[in-house]
């Protein structure tokens, strides 16, 4: 159970500090309008996607914390029951760190903080897949 634990803060790391990478690193240097670099008027997509990724990723740390206490309190419950409440509370994690893998490969690619904002989501995907509940020995 310990060993789940750490994969999935290990997950919730990388997420977080693959969003700071993407904000503090990255979000100077794409473009507003890929096609026309000209017309710098307005946000750019990218911005827009990263307000939308924190706030996702805000929401999932929150519903991931919330999941792992009511797994903490269901430990010795059937295996079926443990793995539908890891499911509901670790889906948004996954499909986030699936988002911010999408987002950095497509306006990011470019630079060395895109592809290692791309790396830290991948291994938070990684790790929410590894962190799910097994059968008690």
């Amino acid at each position: 159970m310990k060993r789940r634990g750490c994969r999935l803060g290990g997950a919730v790391v990388c997420m977080l500090a693959a969003c700071t990478v993407l904000f503090f690193f990255t979000t100077g240097s794409a473009v507003e309008n890929p096609a026309n670099l000209n017309d710098t008027q307005g946000v750019s997509a990218f911005a827009m996607y990263l307000v939308i990724l924190i706030l996702l990723a805000a929401t999932s740390v929150a519903l991931t914390g919330l999941g792992s206490v009511a797994l903490e309190f269901l430990k010795y419950r059937s295996l079926k029951l443990r793995m539908g409440l890891y499911l509901l509370a670790n889906i948004v994690l996954a499909l986030t760190s699936l988002l911010g893998v999408l987002i950095s490969v497509i306006y990011t690619y470019d630079s060395v903080s895109g592809v290692m904002a791309t790396l830290l989501f991948s291994c938070a995907f990684a790790l929410v897949l590894l962190a799910a509940p097994g059968r008690l020995k």
